[in-house]
């Protein structure tokens, strides 16, 4: 998987405006994987004040309940996702549970950015509306190659900047939040970047090349 460097950056858009609500920090709680960091490796884990966090290795105790999607919705997120970070050597969108992080911060939005809830509301009409113009069936129902094939219609403005699509802007929508919430999930974050954590040194023994030692 590439832009690795761009996802790094754009991983915290909603960090912190999710910690600014209980709810929110119960989710990141769960949702952050925070490995352990100390001197000597074997400490607890560094932690975020006003959170619990769950340890890097463990699964949800829980499976999540969709808050703000419905049914069908989330499960039209879930293939979304996975079509933007799909499965390959490594795991991808649908094995992070992307769709989990999307569905939380949507549902929080309307605290912090209700116009995010309008544009999912109205970007999932559009996706199932186009289906079924061009297929004759809901998206959820959609082949793998139909469902790629509008996808890359509404990506058009991406690739050629004089090109327009009606779904350009959510489909930019969709690409950014799935990249935010797989590069913050411990498959992410930890399995695919290799991230190591907040880890010390308790001692520094300076230059060890024999001609700079006295």
């Amino acid at each position: 998987m590439g832009d690795n460097l761009i996802s790094r950056r754009g991983a915290l858009k909603y960090l912190g405006l999710l910690s600014a609500s209980v709810a929110g920090r119960e989710f990141l709680a769960s949702w952050l994987p925070l490995p352990a960091a100390s001197a000597d490796g074997h400490g607890a884990p560094v932690a975020i004040s006003g959170m619990h966090h769950q340890d890097a290795e463990a699964e949800p105790a829980v499976p999540y309940t969709p808050q703000f999607f419905s049914a069908e919705e989330f499960e039209t997120v879930q293939i979304l996702t996975a079509l933007v970070i799909p499965a390959d050597d490594t795991p991808g969108a649908k094995e992070a549970r992307v769709a989990d992080y999307i569905d939380f911060v949507v549902f929080s939005a309307a605290e912090f950015e209700p116009a995010l809830q309008r544009e999912w509301i109205d970007g999932l009409k559009f996706i199932e509306s186009a289906s079924h113009r061009q297929f004759g069936k809901a998206f959820r129902s959609a082949t793998e190659g139909e469902r790629v094939k509008l996808l890359t219609e509404m990506s058009v403005a991406e690739h050629d900047g004089k090109s327009q699509h009606e779904g350009s802007g959510f489909f930019s929508t969709i690409k950014d939040m799935t990249v935010e919430g797989f590069y913050t999930s411990k498959i992410g974050l930890i399995d695919v970047l290799d991230f190591q954590g907040m880890n010390y040194m308790a001692d520094f023994p300076g230059c060890t090349h024999p001609e700079h030692q006295t």
